[in-house]
């Protein structure tokens, strides 16, 4: 007996119940089995049922019907029969190649660790949205999401697959997703560097687990490449304060962006900005205390008179702290942001970030605030990402002093 299946498939696989004659149960009878070859390769299960030798139909593989026990028998052999290829079809879409021995596993039902890369990318997203608001930033999660994302149209599109066996990534296959991060995604170096560090970790089970045979990451570069900071001078931060005629969405938009270049406060930091985050002091003074929404880490930001100010603008009391504003979609904010730069005679793009950019170069880091006290208010967890910033400065001050050398060469 057994479940047609096309002739390609036929040849790949096969089923058959067999009366196992060199066994011989108590009662006399003998255990019917199933046999199934995959590639080539056989294995044999039981199936719990038995008959006598000479109730056995060993062409159909079933049992004769003239027997009282045959029609229960019968039964649970198509039962079988049709559990065993829906399995395998089920196999075959997922994971396109498999061994005989995970089929068997998947026959008998055995717990066993996630077989496929989409199992766990999807155990892993299920733990990260529960890790949301506790150890784990949206900002993160939605990258992890971003990754998930691409890695189901990257099998869809250049595999042609559903899913794929996670014991068949390696190094060649995890080149060509990168690639494909770069070129199809458009995503720059550094972006794609993170998406796949995200996938790595994703993939940490695997590796410990030997499930994966040896760590396809190992001889895979993932390093971040410097990257240039734009910033906005002096010059131009006043001329966005002096742009007029603005539509009051516009002008939030552009308030909105001031207050990130005079904190420092990240998009999601301001979009997460409540009143017992600015705290006064018993001498008048204010200052905003912060877990930054990315790291976690406690952000100590004095406050500004030009931030106040714009606080105190969107206030419904004399208190700055009273503010009351709708921010928008990141995406719909640097869109608003490229129509004011322009309307502000600023020839770059204008983006929320470049306000963070901007805190720590030309509102701090340039006017002689030490290091340390910046990478405090930027919530940094390391001075190494501060340094970045004062390499800019650095820079900055080498070109000025170009521009003098040779002015006092005579005296």
């Amino acid at each position: 007996m057994q479940t047609p299946l096309s002739l390609e498939q036929y040849k790949e696989f096969t089923q058959s119940f067999l009366l196992r004659k060199s066994h011989r149960l108590p009662d006399g009878k003998h255990p019917i089995v199933l046999r199934i070859v995959y590639c080539g390769t056989r294995k044999e299960l039981f199936t719990g049922q038995a008959t006598l030798p000479q109730f056995w139909q060993s062409k159909f593989g079933m049992v004769a019907n003239n027997t009282s026990d045959s029609h229960s028998i019968n039964k649970e052999l198509m039962r079988i029969s049709n559990k065993v290829d829906e399995i395998f079809q089920n196999m075959k879409t997922t994971l396109g190649e498999f061994s005989i021995e995970e089929f068997i596993d998947q026959i008998k039902g055995k717990p066993k660790a996630p077989l496929t890369i989409m199992e766990y990318i999807d155990n892993r997203m299920v733990k990260l949205e529960k890790q949301v608001g506790v150890n784990v930033s949206k900002v993160t999660f939605y990258k992890y999401r971003r990754t998930a994302r691409y890695f189901k149209e990257f099998l869809l599109t250049e595999r042609k697959l559903e899913n794929l066996p996670v014991s068949r990534i390696d190094q060649d296959f995890l080149e060509t997703f990168l690639n494909f991060l770069r070129k199809e995604k458009a995503n720059c170096h550094n972006s794609s560097s993170a998406l796949m560090s995200c996938l790595k970790t994703i993939l940490e089970e695997a590796v410990k687990a030997r499930v994966i045979p040896y760590n396809p990451f190992i001889n895979l570069p993932l390093t971040r490449k410097p990257v240039n900071r734009v910033y906005l001078t002096i010059d131009e931060i006043k001329s966005l304060q002096d742009l007029t005629g603005l539509s009051e969405s516009l002008e939030r938009n552009r308030d909105l962006f001031l207050l990130a270049c005079f904190t420092g406060l990240a998009y999601a930091d301001i979009k997460a900005l409540k009143r017992n985050n600015i705290i006064v002091e018993p001498d008048g003074s204010k200052h905003i205390e912060s877990y930054r929404t990315k790291s976690t880490v406690l952000s100590y930001i004095p406050l500004m008179k030009a931030a106040e100010n714009i606080l105190l603008k969107y206030s419904t009391t004399e208190d700055c702290r009273d503010f009351l504003w709708h921010v928008p979609s990141n995406q719909k904010l640097n869109a608003s942001l490229k129509i004011i730069g322009k309307l502000a005679g600023i020839e770059r793009n204008l983006f929320m970030h470049l306000a963070r950019h901007t805190f720590a170069t030309t509102i701090t880091l340039s006017q002689g605030i030490s290091i340390e006290a910046v990478s405090k208010m930027l919530g940094h967890t390391t001075l190494k990402h501060t340094q970045l910033y004062a390499k800019i400065v650095n820079t900055k001050v080498k070109a000025e002093m170009e521009k003098l050398k040779d002015s006092f060469g005579n005296f």
